[in-house]
């Protein structure tokens, strides 16, 4: 794998949301989001493909829009932020499948468990930011996890085992 043009890439937080759901009774989906979170992106633009990318969540900084289940989330039956308090995801190899889309394969570690997870992503443009004057670009990627595999399978009739996750991501170029 040649890098020899990859450079870091810094995360826009305000512009990146990294959002979950899974199925309540199999009638409706419930939505959350996760508030802070870094990433590490290494990227030449030339060779998206070569890509590597490092994210870190807090998972104490979940929100559902419901402060009871937010909590009762953080806590040991389900996410143990106490214990655990990120979630971790390392990419292995990105893997182009169209001119501006590909699979990100890698391994997330969520409750000191590792389970390798695949993203599929796209990219979603190429700008430079009109303030900075610095190149930016945009992702989407999406994924499922099954969330008893990290050890989160209370409820089992209630609520689905698949996890939906989607990424949008601003990145913007550090020199």
């Amino acid at each position: 794998m040649s890098t020899s043009n990859a450079v870091t890439w810094a995360i826009e937080s305000a512009h990146t949301h990294i959002g979950f759901s899974v199925r309540h009774l199999g009638l409706t989906s419930t939505p959350g989001v996760f508030k802070q979170f870094a990433a590490q992106v290494e990227l030449d633009e030339d060779r998206l493909e070569d890509a590597k990318v490092n994210f870190e969540v807090e998972v104490a900084s979940l929100d559902t829009a419901l402060e009871i289940r937010d909590e009762h989330l953080r806590g040991a039956d389900w996410f143990d932020a106490a214990t655990h308090p990120k979630a971790v995801f390392a990419s292995r190899a990105v893997r182009r499948t169209g001119e501006d889309t590909f699979v990100i394969e890698g391994d997330l570690t969520l409750r000191g468990i590792a389970q390798p997870v695949s993203f599929d992503a796209a990219l979603t443009g190429r700008a430079v930011n009109p303030w900075s004057q610095k190149p930016v670009l945009g992702f989407e990627a999406t994924g499922s996890i099954s969330r008893s595999a990290f050890g989160m399978g209370l409820f089992p009739g209630a609520l689905a085992d698949d996890v939906r996750l989607s990424i949008q991501i601003e990145l913007t170029h550090t020199s």
